[in-house]
């Protein structure tokens, strides 16, 4: 079994920033960026019990078990998740299967 801290889901659901929750548990934003990004593997029970305070949750609640979200990495080091990606991939082929329409119009 695998738990990891779904700090990203309890943020967005309260509609805060990560920004905000810095402010809010004094923590700075990169730490709550790694946390999210799954580069922290644990918390102590302060930073829980800071985060609980700010999220309005219980410490249960910050972890999930599972997988966490899988990232993959684009052109430029810009990390996408992989709906994302696939929309943008899509995208990509439809505007170069458009251009080639459009060369190929051009040159007729």
């Amino acid at each position: 079994m695998i738990v990891f801290i779904a700090l990203k889901k309890l943020r967005e659901g309260a509609g805060l920033s990560q920004n905000d929750l810095a402010r809010k548990t004094g923590y700075s934003p990169q730490f709550i960026q790694k946390i999210e990004q799954h580069k922290v593997k644990s918390l102590t029970l302060e930073a829980a019990a800071r985060f609980c305070e700010a999220l309005n949750c219980k410490p249960g609640d910050l972890l999930e078990e599972g997988e966490p979200p899988k990232r993959s990495k684009l052109d430029k080091g810009v990390t996408f998740n992989s709906q994302t990606r696939t929309e943008i991939l899509g995208n990509r082929r439809k505007m170069s299967d458009e251009s080639a329409e459009v060369d190929l119009l051009r040159a007729a």
